[in-house]
């Protein structure tokens, strides 16, 4: 695999289902054509959430070595391919954040990283990203971060109870009754 991220994408790329049930049966031809297709915009996604090139390279990295390791599981009756591989970028970040036990000091980190968590590449997913954030600021303080902190950088309702200083049923409470309003919200 080559470092960093690719340089020239093909004319007429090859759809990418067929690229992963290939590359699930081993194929490294099609492997490398996933690769080529895929990792500029990959590498994007995982730049936007580590907010440092090395960072993020090393995402990209250790995201196709999942996928290498992953591609049979993907079921294209559960989402499209691209949608897959970024779920899996996704993870690899959070993972890495994680792991660097980077928490977010301010309010305003998680506002940020929930931008850089949903590729605003089309018209369609900008409004749903703006739809979602209309639907988050009529949450109150406190449960918008634990809201934020839980699904955008993974913590859990005991990293979150410490984080905020409430007791953990406050935080249960307020992610139960959040995601409850947030449903009702963007359905509406």
């Amino acid at each position: 695999m080559k470092s960093g991220y690719p340089g020239s994408r093909p004319d007429a790329p090859e759809p990418l289902e067929p690229l992963l049930r290939r590359t699930g049966r081993r194929d490294r031809a099609a492997f490398a054509a996933l690769y080529a297709q895929t990792a500029a915009k990959l590498f994007g996604i995982a730049l936007r959430i580590m907010r440092q090139r090395e960072l993020a390279e090393e995402v990209l990295q250790e995201s196709f070595v999942t996928v290498w390791e992953r591609a049979a599981d993907y079921d294209p009756a559960r989402g499209s391919a691209i949608g897959w591989l970024t779920v899996i970028v996704r993870h690899c970040a959070i993972d890495q954040l994680r792991r660097r036990a980077a928490r977010p000091e301010s309010r305003s980190a998680p506002e940020e990283a929930l931008s850089a968590l949903v590729s605003p590449d089309s018209a369609e997913t900008g409004a749903e990203l703006r739809a979602l954030q209309r639907c988050l600021d009529e949450l109150d303080e406190a449960p918008h971060r634990a809201v934020l902190l839980a699904y955008c950088y993974g913590l859990t309702r005991d990293e979150l109870a410490v984080q905020l200083a409430v007791p953990i049923g406050t935080v249960k409470s307020w992610l139960r009754r959040s995601l409850e309003r947030l449903k009702r919200c963007l359905e509406a």
